[in-house]
């Protein structure tokens, strides 16, 4: 997999975990400084995956939290 295919793909689970899309672009454009990946050079994007796993496990573990 490569990193654009893994940020949509973590793009999209968070979507799933409750994030409206337009809080994720949010999130993008703060890290990047882009809303659209295809800008953004090798360092930014792993960045962005870095930020984006951290949301991730954050949304997961507070789904867990509260699903009890």
């Amino acid at each position: 997999m490569n990193i654009e295919e893994r940020i949509y793909q973590l793009c999209k689970k968070l979507v799933v975990l409750g994030y409206y899309p337009f809080q994720v672009k949010h999130i993008m454009q703060t890290v990047i400084g882009k809303s659209n990946t295809d800008q953004a050079n090798s360092a930014e994007q792993l960045k962005l995956v870095n930020v984006l796993e951290d949301y991730e496990k954050l949304a997961n573990d507070f789904f867990f939290a509260y699903s009890k």
